[in-house]
């Protein structure tokens, strides 16, 4: 038996980069880019500030979210790569995950397209605030896992994990226009995705947006469970209105490993027991949720007053998200079976076991380990909520028997 899942609030078309070696080295020689540049954050306005602050996030083997101010420094950039259209952000792409087995779901977009049209499953119902027709298309960029560039002084700039860069130049996303129509779609809802903030400009207006949201949800009912994924904010700033309204508005706040440290202002050693728990519990006094879910590469960490109940759809998220990780759009029933039977994440199972992260109040949902020597590193996160999303509203056949995947099993 299976609820309502409504998923918001804004989709994207994406343009995903090819990966080329060659050319990205290229194009670093032709522009003499050395390593002190990557030292200095700055407006990307030119297609040579694009290329440095990518190899700033190779080098840190990192992902994020940056604007790009002049599209044409996006086309340019491109340009030399080839690419696939897809759709993206956190609710389309969860709705599309969750559409290859079967499972309807409503998402709620703030602009549309021919290539909208044509790429979203039917299985996905939509409310919209577009008044016409809009593409401002996202280019990701998804480098591998020992990706090594050389720079003009000698310094060599090299992954150790495979991760993605998007940048972005999308004004729907940025206004986030709500549709009328939402209020009654909410009212039916089993459960509430609220995602996309990040691309947002306008702290007047992200306040106004969150507010009209509110009441917008005033006809949902009692103890509907409502999410809030977080992301890369392009205007770090906004991030304090988020922090200021957001706890009254959702139970969850959802995030993952890069965005975490980003809020405490330090890299943390995500390895570590002792550092985990004082990440968890900054977290918990700054984003003031009931509960806070903190998805990494290994684990999902969970603390807070409905924990359980949220680790167990953890344990899904992480089914969903191996699952893409190995097959891409291409998932399938069998493919999340394959992983839901895959062994659990050696460091996943370690903390969950680990003392002080239980003395914490920390549960722990293991990744499952999936190996593949050409994975899909776009849209995890997204596909990750998907799975997460589902667990909450689904009575019946859960991806995976969390009995046996307790808390220090």
């Amino acid at each position: 038996m299976s609820g309502h899942l409504v998923l918001g609030l804004g989709g994207t078309v994406d343009h995903e980069l090819r990966w080329d070696q060659g050319v990205v080295q290229e194009l670093v020689d032709t522009a003499d880019i050395g390593s002190a540049e990557l030292e200095r954050e700055g407006p990307l306005a030119t297609q040579r500030d694009v290329l440095v602050a990518l190899l700033r996030f190779v080098a840190r083997s990192a992902g994020g979210e940056r604007h790009v101010t002049d599209k044409r420094a996006l086309r340019a950039f491109e340009a030399h790569f080839t690419y696939e259209v897809t759709l993206g952000g956190t609710c389309v792409r969860s709705a599309i995950c969750l559409a290859k087995i079967g499972f309807r779901s409503t998402v709620h977009l703030v602009s549309t397209s021919d290539e909208v049209r044509q790429l979203l499953p039917p299985e996905v119902s939509i409310v919209s605030s577009a008044d016409r027709d809009t593409v401002d298309p996202h280019l990701i960029v998804q480098y591998p896992k020992g990706t090594h560039v050389r720079l003009s002084d000698g310094v060599e700039v090299r992954s150790t994990r495979p991760n993605r860069v998007i940048l972005v130049n999308d004004e729907p996303n940025e206004l986030m226009r709500l549709s009328p129509d939402l209020p009654g779609v909410l009212s039916e809802a089993d459960a509430f995705l609220i995602s996309g903030l990040n691309t947002m400009k306008s702290s007047t207006l992200l306040r106004g947006r969150l507010l009209e949201l509110k009441g917008m949800m005033a006809g949902m009912a009692q103890g509907v469970p409502v999410v809030y994924e977080d992301a890369g904010f392009h205007n770090p700033p906004l991030r304090s209105v988020v922090l200021e309204l957001i706890p009254d508005i959702v139970a969850v706040h959802s995030l993952n490993e890069d965005e975490a440290q980003d809020y405490i202002g330090r890299n943390v050693d995500l390895e570590r027991a002792e550092s985990l728990v004082s990440m968890m519990g900054e977290l918990r006094g700054l984003l003031r949720a009931s509960t806070i879910v903190v998805h990494t590469s290994h684990y999902v960490a969970v603390m807070g007053a409905d924990a359980a109940r949220m680790r167990l759809a953890a344990e899904e998220g992480c089914v969903m998200a191996g699952a893409r990780f190995l097959r891409g759009d291409a998932i399938t029933e069998t493919d999340l079976r394959r992983v839901a039977s895959e062994p659990l994440d050696p460091l996943g199972k370690t903390l969950a076991r680990d003392s002080a992260v239980c003395r914490a109040g920390i549960l722990i949902a293991p990744s499952r380990e999936v190996r593949t020597t050409l994975p899909t590193t776009i849209g995890l996160g997204d596909s990750f909520m998907g799975g997460f999303m589902k667990a909450l509203v689904t009575r019946g056949s859960p991806l995976v028997s969390s009995a046996a995947n307790a808390q220090g099993a």
